[in-house]
């Protein structure tokens, strides 16, 4: 027996009781499957929640939480977090193979997620039965890697979106066939898929969280051939889920909260990011169980009716905005082993070294970071008093209570805002109070001549009301004085009228006196009218004789400039005539200097064309006379041809 092997190496973890883990027995048919992260995922995941720092603390600590840009922000950190706990591959273009048809990318692709890795101990595990297993997943690249990593285990692939990777590839014939369905496309315009009517699927696996068991396509999957009624109506659905990561997150809070809510944005975003230090890691009690490759499972995978083998879904804490901020402050670090004691045992295999070598790394003095950065220990506050008393920083909403940034001690961005937004309140008020100052004295002296145009309103309003008052008397004074002579007028025309009327009754004679002072009194008014008549006639008079003395002035000023215009009419005619003669005397000439030049032109024609004519006679006899090829050496020939050539011409 090799005893320094056996020491030497990792031992190997039994199978935790189900008691111990916490089994509730559940068998409602709809269950979960947590899964760990590789060291590269985790560490995609802490750089996607890095990128959108800033965002995240809008979203939490502002009131621009509702703008498009932070809420596009969210969903955009989220979308990428559920690619990252699916595959990494999903999100990082330029690491994804050339080729996903070799022999190597199926442990490829478990080595670089531990979604994948779990998925693949699951199928090693189901391809020993005669079963239909139905794989639902997003289309497109996550369908690509998922039959590229079946094409690592001994089963039938049918896939139902897309096209196949392999495409030249000779027909499986295995026991078990998997089937490839997307979760968020049909093929074509159908409602349903296309799938064999004989068969039935005896496990639903759900790849990430797009899946959504309520859709008529997906119950089209899970009711396919059985029966409608009893235990066995629906197919078992088995949720692959990264456990602390988003995908954990959203399973657990779509059971109690509306997906795409308010609530159920805030809740979700704030566990990503505070769990994000533990993501992907499973607890002590699960670990055994994945690291013997899921054979745990296989009772359960044999008989689906039997209550579910592990513990149900893991509750997630709501996380308060305190905690998304102190979680973004404290720095991540991840170990590529989780278990310890396996890095223990891993490090100290030789005998006489110390197993507690492996722990001098870690027994390091804390950094800065971890220990000033986080909490405000360089703060001077020896009395450890009220942080809201010592800062003067209360949160108004809640009567004047201390803000719970303030409460925890922790130097937080919000109390660097609340601390940035209290020194600029300060800074306005004191600018505002120093121009305060420095309109004082303005404001003094306006006053001051406010005042004294006060007073002289005052005093002129007094007067006024003085002048005001007289005249109230004077005009009552006058009011009553002509009451009085109304009423005596009154009086006197009743008078009048009872001594005509006693008139009347002493006699005939009587009463035509009255009637002829009634006709002098008609008369005396028709007078009265005649002569006001005949003085308004006399001013329309007046005024007539004053127009026409005006118009008949208007009329002899207007002769007068008529005579003036006519006078100027006969000067611009006479210069008109003047004109029009020059104009014939110029024209006269000008016609004839224009014959002149025609004449002129027409000889220089005539001499044109008889040199023309000459010209063309020249060039005829030009053309005629043969040239000398041999230049001649007697001189007295060449005269004489010369002396010819003149004579001819």
């Amino acid at each position: 027996m090799d005893l320094f092997k056996i020491l030497d190496t990792v031992p190997e973890p039994a199978i935790v009781d189900a008691r111990t883990m916490g089994v509730s027995g559940d068998v409602s048919g709809d269950y979960w499957l947590p899964a760990p992260m590789c060291l590269y995922q985790k560490e995609l995941s802490e750089q996607i929640v890095s990128l959108h720092y800033s965002d995240i603390l809008k979203y939490y600590e502002t009131e621009d939480y509702n703008t498009d840009v932070v809420l596009y922000s969210m969903g955009t950190m989220c979308l990428n977090s559920q690619y990252v706990a699916t595959h990494p591959y999903l999100l990082i273009d330029h690491c994804v193979p050339k080729s996903l048809i070799t022999k190597d990318i199926p442990n490829h692709l478990a080595e670089t997620s531990g979604k994948f890795a779990v998925l693949k101990d699951l199928i090693s595990l189901i391809q020993d039965y005669k079963t239909e297993t139905a794989l639902v997943c997003r289309s497109g690249r996550t369908m690509d890697l998922l039959e590229a990593l079946l094409l690592g285990n001994k089963v039938n692939i049918k896939r139902y979106s897309g096209q196949c990777i392999k495409i030249k590839q000779k027909p499986r014939k295995h026991s078990c066939t998997c089937h490839l369905f997307p979760s968020d496309e049909l093929p074509g315009n159908s409602s349903v898929f296309d799938i064999d009517p004989a068969i039935h699927f005896d496990l639903l696996l759900c790849l990430d969280p797009s899946v959504d068991i309520s859709k008529p396509h997906v119950q089209q999957i899970l009711t396919q051939n059985r029966p409608q009624k009893g235990p066995e109506q629906k197919a078992p659905v088995m949720r692959l889920t990264t456990i602390n990561s988003i995908d954990h997150c959203e399973l657990y809070h779509s059971k109690f909260l509306k997906p795409g809510s308010r609530e159920y944005l805030v809740k979700v975003t704030a566990a990503v990011v505070a769990l994000r230090d533990i993501v992907g890691t499973l607890p002590p009690d699960l670990r055994p169980i994945y690291s013997q490759g899921l054979k745990y499972m296989r009772e359960w995978l044999e008989d689906p009716s039997i209550p579910w083998p592990l513990p149900d879904i893991y509750p997630i804490k709501t996380y308060t905005p305190m905690d998304v901020e102190k979680s973004l402050l404290t720095e991540v670090r991840y170990s590529q082993v989780d278990d310890v004691l396996a890095q223990a045992l891993k490090n100290g295999r030789k005998r006489g070294r110390k197993p507690n070598s492996a722990f001098l790394k870690d027994s390091q003095t804390p950094s800065y970071y971890e220990v000033k950065r986080l909490k405000n220990d360089y703060s001077t506050n020896s009395l450890k008093q009220d942080m809201a008393q010592l800062t003067g920083i209360t949160n108004a909403k809640n009567g004047g209570a201390a803000n719970y940034h303030l409460s925890g001690g922790q130097l937080t961005h919000k109390l660097i805002q609340a601390i940035g937004e209290a020194y600029s309140r300060l800074r306005r008020q004191t600018s505002e109070l120093n121009d305060f100052h420095a309109a004082d004295k303005s404001q003094a002296l306006r006053a001051k001549v406010s005042q004294a145009e006060y007073d002289d309103i005052k005093d002129k309003a007094h007067v006024a009301g003085k002048d005001h008052a007289i005249n109230i008397q004077e005009s009552a004074r006058l009011i009553s004085r002509v009451e009085g002579v109304n009423y005596e007028i009154d009086r006197t025309e009743s008078q009048i009228k009872q001594l005509l009327g006693v008139a009347r009754e002493k006699g005939p004679e009587y009463e035509n006196l009255v009637d002829l002072l009634h006709q002098i009194a008609e008369t005396q008014e028709e007078v009265e009218e005649q002569r006001r008549s005949a003085d308004s006639k006399a001013t329309e008079e007046k005024y007539m004789t004053e127009e026409l003395i005006r118009a008949e002035q208007a009329i002899t000023a207007f002769e007068k400039e008529e005579e003036e215009l006519l006078q100027e009419i006969k000067e611009l005619e006479k210069q008109i005539d003047n004109g029009l003669v020059e104009d014939q005397v110029l024209s006269r000439k000008s016609h004839d200097r224009i014959q002149k030049l025609r004449s002129q032109i027409n000889d220089e024609k005539a001499i044109l064309e008889t040199v023309e004519k000459q010209m063309e006679t020249l060039t005829e006899q030009l053309k005629k006379i043969p040239y000398s090829r041999v230049r001649s050496a007697n001189p007295v020939q060449s005269s004489k041809h010369r002396h010819h050539m003149k004579h001819k011409k």
